[in-house]
């Protein structure tokens, strides 16, 4: 019988430690993803390798994000300047795209990441966060890169339980200067602070069904309030259907050219009815960056913790182990995480409860993507952004035309294989061909 090696200890677990620690695992499964399939009935929709290198200008240590195909790092800048330094306003890199854009002098001014961190120095971090999702005080830091002239990334930490990774808001300020807010993160004084000192926000738009993202788009509307706000289709909860609780200005809808955006932000939707629920996304293609933006679609495992859940790095593979239960939902077995780290990747969770279920629709989505000429991905968890394109994007879903392809470790899958079963055989979910073996 498969064995899984217990970490901790160093030794295998027997066939029958591993079967009770499985239909133990398989419940606690299934109540997490009944929450995270959609709104649980308790909890409303409305509620719903990193290095020190040093700046060049000044000579003090900057954090950066550096990945694998990376061809430039990314200054990584929390409400918590790094003492000591110094800024003009514009580094380098801003000037050169300033010139590159021709927009010295312009009505839209390069914008740094110290300014928001400027604009936001005293705002309260304070947010009541629902239980069980992360973190367990009452506050949320965010932590702001730039990650093109115009295109501002919005990290806040998530998790549950023993995992912590983190959530992302993208922010894209347009032409005539109004933002574009890719699913929004929790509206803290000193995330909201900082979307502001970018400019007046006109768009938001919730691009999913998953509920870690509904979860903090009322809040976020009510902060801006002369917004419109645009949501993916088929927004459900269960058991109980309850209302958004935000006004709906637009439902996002496949090659839409119609939108206030499309000129500038090009769309592509899927939304599959996958048992009690539908599962929708929408893709998004900033053409002036060549920028993909995806919620769940893919990830990139970094080999340490995103600066926003830094603390992770003090303990030895606290942050493989962490990331490999987000992943898996079960034990982790830290070899593995090799395995999954470093590269376009599609999440099993996602894999296993919506894309093996639901193929044909998918498949179709993933290759009008793959048509878009992007050379850089956003998702909205852990790295970003992610140097590849059409051909790795694609890769990453070669399972969907060959499940023989992209093998992910058996004895990590145990947990997740288990959940999906027990729902198949509920009826929860359709049948996948996995499910059978």
């Amino acid at each position: 019988p498969h064995r899984i090696r217990n970490t901790n200890a160093g030794r295998f677990l027997s066939p029958h430690t591993m079967f009770r620690r499985e239909v133990v695992l398989a419940v606690l499964g299934c109540s997490l993803l009944f929450s995270a399939a959609g709104d649980a009935f308790m909890l409303s929709p409305a509620m719903r390798a990193a290095s020190g290198v040093r700046d060049p200008r000044t000579g003090v240590p900057h954090f950066t994000m550096q990945r694998i195909g990376s061809n430039r790092a990314l200054n990584t800048v929390s409400a918590e300047p790094v003492e000591g330094e110094k800024t003009d306003g514009m580094n380098q890199w801003g000037r050169l795209g300033s010139f590159l854009s021709g927009k010295v002098g312009s009505a839209k001014p390069t914008i740094q990441e110290e300014e928001l961190v400027a604009a936001s120095a005293s705002k309260s971090r304070y947010y009541a966060n629902p239980f069980p999702l992360k973190p367990y005080v009452p506050e949320r830091k965010t932590v702001v890169r730039k990650i093109d002239e115009d295109i501002f990334s919005f990290e806040q930490e998530h998790g549950f339980a023993n995992v912590s990774v983190n959530i992302r808001m993208t922010v894209i300020r347009m032409e005539d200067g109004g933002l574009w807010v890719h699913a929004p993160i929790a509206p803290t004084d000193e995330c909201v602070a900082m979307v502001k000192r970018l400019g007046e926000v006109k768009y938001i738009v919730l691009p999913t069904t998953g509920l870690e993202h509904k979860l903090f788009m009322a809040p976020f509307v009510r902060k801006f309030p002369g917004a419109q706000n645009f949501v993916a289709p088929g927004q459900w909860s269960w058991p109980v259907d309850l209302p958004l609780g935000f006004r709906v200005d637009g439902i996002l809808q496949d090659n839409d050219s119609t939108t206030p955006w499309a000129k500038e932000i090009e769309q592509k939707v899927v939304s599959v009815p996958v048992g009690i629920g539908t599962c929708s996304e929408a893709a998004f293609f900033h053409k002036k960056s060549k920028t993909l933006l995806v919620t769940d679609a893919v990830i990139f495992i970094p080999p340490d913790a995103p600066e926003v859940v830094a603390a992770m790095r003090a303990e030895e593979n606290k942050w493989q182990k962490s990331a490999l239960m987000a992943c898996f939902l079960g034990p982790p077995y830290v070899p593995s995480f090799e395995a999954i780290a470093g590269k376009v990747f599609v999440s099993p969770v996602v894999r296993t409860f919506i894309y093996e279920r639901s193929v044909d629709e998918h498949l179709a989505w993933v290759r009008d993507i793959a048509a878009w000429n992007f050379n850089r991905i956003v998702p909205a968890h852990l790295d970003a952004p992610i140097s590849a394109g059409p051909k790795e994007f694609l890769r990453a879903f070669d399972f969907l035309v060959d499940p023989d392809q992209n093998p992910l470790p058996a004895g990590d899958m145990r947990p997740l294989n288990a959940i999906s079963k027990l729902l198949t055989i509920s009826g929860l979910v359709p049948p996948r061909a996995a499910d059978s073996v």
